[in-house]
């Protein structure tokens, strides 16, 4: 996957978790575990997750 993509989700989805699979957005949540769910009942799996931070969230550079 692209950096160019991931940056461009990230700042789409603010303050939001993101799965993507092969090129293509599969969900977006506020929860983590609120992404999970759908990707288990649909039986999808390989799917690349990550965060896009908060402004105030950014502060925790170690985390991102």
């Amino acid at each position: 996957m692209e950096q160019q993509m991931i940056e461009e989700l990230k700042a789409k989805y603010v303050g939001q978790w993101i799965s993507v699979k092969d090129g293509e957005l599969i969900a977006t949540s506020e929860r983590h575990e609120e992404l999970y769910d759908p990707l288990k009942e649909k039986n999808i799996s390989g799917t690349y997750v990550f965060y896009s931070p908060t402004r105030s969230k950014k502060g925790y550079g170690f985390l991102f």
